[in-house]
């Protein structure tokens, strides 16, 4: 399979949503779904929230498909800032996320070197990312594409605590 990348739109909201929470609940819910969990996906997965992040300037999604159909997104902010990331300009990954069926056929590793450039050509230095320690093909990815572990952070939701490690490369 040779995938097409474009640009989101506010056309793709439904089916960024649709994927987002295909492959939010395959990684984040392991032993079935709460409600805490199922608020979290509703929050930022629905339509209408991912329509906006399309409509916002500093965020960017690019688009991996299939014969039409998405499999695989890379969501970048520009300018995002972390308290473990010293560098000048940064962007972040905020989700890199890919079907489970097209996983280990180098989309995620072509979407993260299109937010690499994109990042690079907004001005950023840096690209950072976060990782949940839970998810141990996300934290075996990152290192051999070229980001180092920067730190641990907290992800919060409902008080409930998620380790996180801050992942960070430079840009050339």
């Amino acid at each position: 399979m040779t995938p097409s990348f474009r640009a989101g739109s506010a056309a793709d909201a439904l089916c960024i949503g649709m994927l987002g929470t295909h492959v939010f609940l395959d990684t984040y819910a392991p032993a079935g779904m709460r409600a805490a969990l199922a608020r979290e996906v509703v929050e930022h997965f629905a339509p209408a929230k991912i329509e906006s992040l399309l409509e916002d300037e500093s965020t960017e999604f690019i688009l991996a498909e299939n014969d039409g159909h998405l499999v695989g997104f890379v969501q970048v902010t520009h300018g995002a800032r972390h308290a473990l990331v010293s560098h000048g300009a940064t962007s972040e990954v905020n989700r890199l996320y890919v079907h489970e069926r097209f996983t280990g056929q180098g989309i995620g590793k072509a979407l993260l070197r299109r937010a690499e450039k994109s990042a690079a050509a907004r001005g950023a230095d840096a690209l950072w990312l976060t990782a949940w320690v839970g998810n141990a093909r996300a934290i075996g990815f990152y290192p051999k594409q070229g980001y180092v572990d920067v730190g641990a952070t907290d992800y919060v939701f409902e008080n409930d605590h998620y380790e996180n490690r801050v992942y960070l490369k430079v840009l050339g």
